[in-house]
């Protein structure tokens, strides 16, 4: 019997690193990298006992590239980029692993507990919780945030306070689509993701379809203000995404809430809070509470009545 040969056509990079340097490593693993790299948290919390994860513990990140004529060239950049940043930290090597699409398609994450009641888990893991639980079973992709990331963390968390049944949900810059299988799981009616990068449209669609929700959601190209995105009728909008994007959205993301409806808002450094606030004040918006986890936020804005 002849063995069929192992394909593989990922080189897996992973290197260990303190939670501030989280930013710029992410950065340097997309820029160079294929999709969007994965941040983990160490696990070994218990939640039933209150216990929290270590604000100061280091996390795992891991970056994919392509293994083809780029693949060289990538690793490169990559490497020279973590090189400048130990200037600043004694960071590891960084560990190389070839995989199989299987193999990264498999790939294992340690269960996360958000909130009162969501716990997102791989769909290979055999998890057994508690019967209030409400259980996201997701396959970790190239563009797939699980949520070990603080602004990911605080999205969700958010999203589990505001969504009640029949919620319309909008996700401006939905990367994976895990805040909408969560919006969606939490009862809402209907979602509507949005993001400019075609990888991140095509990841959206697949992942909410395997989560079973893809006759409830809808994934667009593009960003707001949108022709098939009307304003005033979302009772939750999320853009967990950048500073600069934030200012530049504030007044069409306040738009697209409806009249008692909330915008939450991260992916944004403790540094740039007020400058985002101001702007979603400016274009009509009132701040009802921010939050952070390390020197990352997450805020709750409504409409000015």
């Amino acid at each position: 019997m002849v063995s069929q040969k192992r394909q593989v056509h990922w080189l897996q990079l992973t290197i260990k690193a303190p939670p501030e340097y989280v930013e710029p490593l992410t950065h340097l693993f997309n820029l160079h990298g294929e999709g969007t790299s994965s941040v983990e948290r160490p696990g070994g919390f218990n939640p039933d006992e209150g216990e929290t994860p270590d604000p100061a513990a280091w996390v795992t990140i891991r970056g994919w590239l392509p293994i083809d004529p780029t693949t060289e060239s990538r690793r490169t950049a990559i490497d020279v980029g973590v090189r400048l940043i130990r200037y600043l930290v004694d960071l590891p090597e960084l560990e190389e692993q070839e995989v199989t699409d299987d193999e990264w398609r498999n790939q294992r994450f340690e269960p996360i507990r958000v909130g009162t009641n969501l716990v997102i888990v791989a769909g290979s893991t055999n998890f057994i919780g508690r019967d209030s639980d409400i259980v996201i079973e997701l396959e970790p992709g190239l563009a797939f945030g699980t949520g070990h990331h603080p602004t990911t963390l605080m999205c969700l968390e958010e999203i589990e306070k505001a969504v009640k049944p029949g919620s319309r949900f909008l996700d401006v810059g939905c990367g994976s689509g895990v805040l909408s299988i969560a919006a969606l799981a939490l009862g809402a009616e209907h979602a509507v993701g949005l993001d400019i990068d075609d990888d991140a449209v095509i990841s959206s669609a697949t992942n909410l379809e395997a989560a079973g929700y893809s006759g409830q959601s809808t994934i667009l190209h593009g960003t707001i203000p949108h022709p098939e995105v009307p304003d005033g009728t979302f009772e939750v909008v999320a853009a967990n995404i950048s500073a600069k994007a934030l200012i530049e959205l504030a007044g069409p993301l306040i738009s697209s809430v409806s009249a008692n409806g909330v915008v939450i808002t991260s992916g944004v450094l403790e540094t740039r809070l007020d400058d985002v606030n101001a702007a979603f004040e400016s274009a009509g918006g009132v701040v009802q509470s921010s939050r952070k986890i390390e020197d990352w936020t997450a805020t709750r804005i409504a409409r000015a009545r």
